[in-house]
């Protein structure tokens, strides 16, 4: 293991602890899904590319299952909801070189933030809009059939985490570049 990769590795896990605890420390609203522990996990996929940022993201997944903080109905919708679409958001590392490329050019990165939001917040929120269609489909409530509840609760947490996650790391960024770059 390279001594880049060891680093990532150290950073990923540490980025993991933090999304797992800012995740524990927003109280939860019955149906809408703040998870702040986004933020960390689209930080370091940033800095350090997809495949650490899914490694962190499988940690931030399993953590709440071995906390006792999850809700699992199935082993299925468990792997499904935890683990899977807490890696999914690492999938933002996917334009981490242009982030990064951008970053050292002095460029605005405030798109590449915003792109691997939507990128990785986006595939989380279609994960959990297909467990809640399959799993959840026997709670829903307000008249709506499972298609549409899963349509209005995972879109409403979709545009929540995406506004509060882009603004977040776009001010961050903004005021302190350092924090995105890979070579800090």
């Amino acid at each position: 293991m390279t001594k880049q990769t060891l680093q990532g590795v150290i950073e990923g896990t540490l980025m993991a602890a933090l999304a797992a605890a800012l995740t524990m420390v927003v109280p939860t609203v019955e149906w809408i899904d703040l998870s702040l522990g986004i933020i960390p996990i689209v930080l370091v996929s940033l800095r350090r590319g997809w495949k650490i940022g899914v490694y962190a993201g499988l940690l931030w997944g399993i953590l709440p299952v071995l906390f006792g903080r999850a809700e699992i109905l199935t082993v299925w919708q468990g792997i499904l909801e935890y683990p899977v679409a807490s890696m999914s958001v690492g999938l933002a590392g996917i334009w981490a070189s242009r982030f990064q490329n951008a970053l050292r050019a002095g460029r605005p990165v405030f798109r590449w933030i915003m792109v691997a939001c939507l990128t990785g917040v986006g595939v989380k929120y279609l994960i959990h809009f297909y467990a809640g269609i399959v799993f959840w489909g026997a709670y829903v409530q307000w008249g709506l059939g499972p298609v549409a509840y899963s349509a209005a609760v995972n879109g409403a947490s979709f545009i929540l985490n995406m506004v509060i996650s882009t603004t977040v790391l776009g001010i961050l960024l903004r005021h302190l570049p350092r924090l995105g770059s890979s070579h800090s």
